[in-house]
């Protein structure tokens, strides 16, 4: 480890503890805490005992290891910042919950409810922000020449020599690519080759301090290869970076996992995991709420009217699918006579739509009421039923049901399933009569450039595109 390197991690340690310090008294002030300890000046005249001091001590012992078990004090230079955003998460739940039993051992009258969760909140943030200015000051350092990393790439031809390449151009990454080792395609398979390449990397290793090794080799061809330079760094405590090339990927994201130490490559083509989800989940669930709630009055007046118009239940619940081809059943005020599915198959001949999907302009089958509950999507309300369920979100593809699923014979169009379905869409508010492939392409557009922001225009965009009852259904 460099100099530069130990004193950034030295004054990461001290940072952290020091917020975690700082989080604490601002949280036992603000939630009244203060008031159980003897003084005026409230937080400022906390009594000094060896009690609160040992437990002081220990605690913030505590916090360091979790910190550490976290894998916090670890490089995230090429990790994206939610892995270490979940990484703080995991380690304040952690970190807060002893304070639970040592509220009843040691009597600590501030550790209410309240308290706990706004230290939660305010140890999270404060977190988030410290690391936010250390990293920002780390690339500046970088940008300079300093608390560099000295990296050999190995790989075959032009994949090790597009690495180094793209190594060389992030600057904020602070890699100083020392050599290009460039392996015979089918190293493995030829002793003398695979040698020669391993050879190279102990002699560069013995001349001057190396920090990483990136391996650019396919998978197929270069097991033993890897296999031996793994064994290499394993043993000198050098980091090493396998860049697999199992295939090239037109869609799909790759990011390696741990089962019990082993790594594991994961390669999905939807959103990938992170806070942004949780995010996402969170407003689903406030959003739906609040709307259900708003939206009782309205629900009641149209639930009467559905009864009166026409004979039949209330509401329509109809087989769909949704996230990863798990069938669900969306909730709808009916808008259809009682037979409607029966009579689809007599009028399959006058479907109007292009692909998969059947629609019909005037179909016979929907109600007076229901045509003016689908021009304004009225209809559509109940299914945030489904949205409280988790079955579906407010933002998402919408869900086809199981008729028009099993025609689509575009396999790629089956990407859509990656995410939970919606109630609204990138196609309704952008064009609302779309041709299939059209409708497709905007899911598309949707799962690859997915982000909050995204999702709260396509919100936003929605309420005057269902006044304006442009296509709707």
């Amino acid at each position: 480890m460099t100099l530069g390197r130990r004193i950034i991690l030295t004054l990461l340690k001290i940072s952290d503890l020091s917020m975690v310090v700082l989080s604490l008294l601002i949280s036992i002030a603000a939630t009244g805490g203060a008031r159980d300890l003897s003084g005026s000046l409230d937080i400022l005249e906390v009594r000094v005992s060896i009690r609160n001091l040992l437990f002081t001590a220990v605690y913030l012992g505590f916090w360091h290891g979790v910190l550490r078990s976290r894998g916090l004090y670890q490089s995230y230079r090429l990790s994206a910042a939610a892995r270490e955003l979940r990484d703080l998460s995991l380690a304040v739940i952690t970190g807060v919950l002893p304070l639970v039993p040592a509220a009843v051992l040691f009597h600590f009258q501030f550790a209410t409810v309240d308290f706990l969760f706004f230290f939660s909140g305010a140890t999270l943030i404060a977190l988030i922000l410290e690391r936010r200015a250390l990293r920002s000051l780390g690339r500046r350092l970088r940008h300079y020449g300093r608390n560099l990393r000295n990296v050999i790439v190995v790989g075959t031809g032009s994949q090790a020599l597009d690495l180094a390449s793209r190594l060389a151009r992030r600057e904020d990454l602070g890699y100083h690519v020392v050599d290009v080792i460039e392996a015979e395609p089918g190293a493995a398979d030829n002793g003398a080759g695979a040698a020669k390449a391993i050879r190279q990397v102990e002699l560069l290793i013995e001349r001057q301090p190396i920090d990483e090794v990136f391996l650019a080799l396919p998978l197929d061809s270069s097991q033993l290869m890897t296999r031996d330079l793994i064994g290499l760094c394993e043993e000198q405590g050098i980091t090493i970076r396998l860049m697999a090339h199992v295939t090239s990927l037109q869609w799909a994201r790759a990011v390696v996992d741990a089962v019990e130490g082993q790594p594991v490559l994961t390669i999905h083509s939807g959103p990938p995991e992170s806070f942004g989800l949780v995010a996402k989940r969170a407003i689903d669930i406030v959003g739906a709420t609040l709307a259900l709630v708003l939206l009782a009055p309205l629900l009641l007046i149209v639930a009467i009217l559905v009864k009166l118009d026409s004979k039949g239940p209330i509401f329509f619940a109809q087989e769909r699918v949704g996230f990863n081809r798990r069938r669900f059943r969306a909730f709808k005020f009916r808008t259809m006579v009682t037979d409607a599915e029966q009579l689809q198959a007599s009028l399959e001949s006058l479907n109007e739509a292009d692909g998969p999907v059947f629609k019909i302009e005037n179909d016979p089958r929907v109600t007076r009421l229901g045509r003016w509950l689908r021009r304004l999507s009225i209809d559509e309300i109940p299914q945030l039923l489904n949205v409280l369920k988790g079955e579906m979100s407010l933002v998402g593809p919408r869900p086809l049901p199981v008729r028009d699923v099993s025609r689509i014979d575009v396999r790629w169009h089956k990407r859509r399933f990656s995410v939970k379905p919606g109630i609204t869409c990138l196609w309704q508010v952008n064009s609302r009569r779309p041709k299939f492939d059209e409708w497709i392409q905007a899911d598309m557009e949707y799962i690859d450039n997915w982000s909050l922001a995204l999702d709260l225009r396509i919100l936003v965009k929605t309420i005057p595109a269902v006044l304006s009852g442009q296509g709707a259904h």
